[in-house]
């Protein structure tokens, strides 16, 4: 699960709201100070880890009381430009992937409203870090359902609404983010009956049209 919020305490109820299931015992971090409010919600479930740049001293007392529990200071640091893959006899060397959208292109049959955006490219980021075949589902800045390592791109997205009904969650007004391009227009179709209107993909397949 993953949420932005204004406060930690309400990134981290919506992340978990995300997937509650598969949270138990899981890994957690957080883009800032850990505070007590946010640790008193946190000690509810069991975890194993937790990473974040700052804890404040209560909610330190907080999370290590809870015995071979792991707190993790995330230092800055610069990522490599480079990243590298064993192969079979040999090594792959690539470029990091930033994430960025560099070439934002509307391909509907209307402009994306800023709200979608916002939530488009939030998606996106989410999708980066899925197994493909993946999608992710996003409202609001929460990821409310996510499909990966599917054999096929549609498998995905019904892993993704099943996800997302599993849980509690509305799929009108979401929007959804394709790791790769839809090859065929299934996926759209099928997100479109869900009540999802806004789509980003890389883009390059021959049928980019029919989506």
């Amino acid at each position: 699960g993953i949420a932005l919020r204004k406060t930690f305490k309400e990134a981290w109820e919506d992340a978990l709201a995300g997937d509650p299931e598969s949270a138990f015992g899981g890994v957690l971090a957080s883009s800032g100070e850990i505070d007590a409010a946010t640790a008193d919600a946190i000690q509810e479930i069991f975890f194993e880890v937790l990473i974040a740049p700052s804890f404040t001293e209560e909610a330190l007392k907080i999370l290590t009381t809870k015995k071979n529990r792991i707190l993790l200071v995330q230092k800055k640091q610069l990522l490599p430009k480079k990243q590298f893959k064993s192969l079979l006899n040999g090594v792959l060397q690539q470029g990091i992937d930033e994430g960025n959208v560099n070439n934002w292109e509307e391909s509907g049959g209307r402009e994306t409203s800023n709200e979608e955006k916002a939530d488009l490219i939030f998606a996106n980021l989410v999708c980066k870090h899925l197994k493909s075949n993946a999608i992710a589902l996003v409202k609001d800045r929460r990821l409310i359902g996510k499909g990966c390592g599917q054999t096929s791109r549609i498998d995905a997205l019904r892993q993704a609404l099943e996800k997302a009904k599993q849980f509690g969650a509305d799929t009108t007004g979401a929007v959804m983010a394709s790791d790769a391009f839809f090859p065929f227009d299934d996926c759209v179709r099928m997100g479109h009956a869900a009540g999802i209107e806004a789509y980003i993909q890389p883009g390059g397949s021959i049928r980019d049209k029919d989506s």
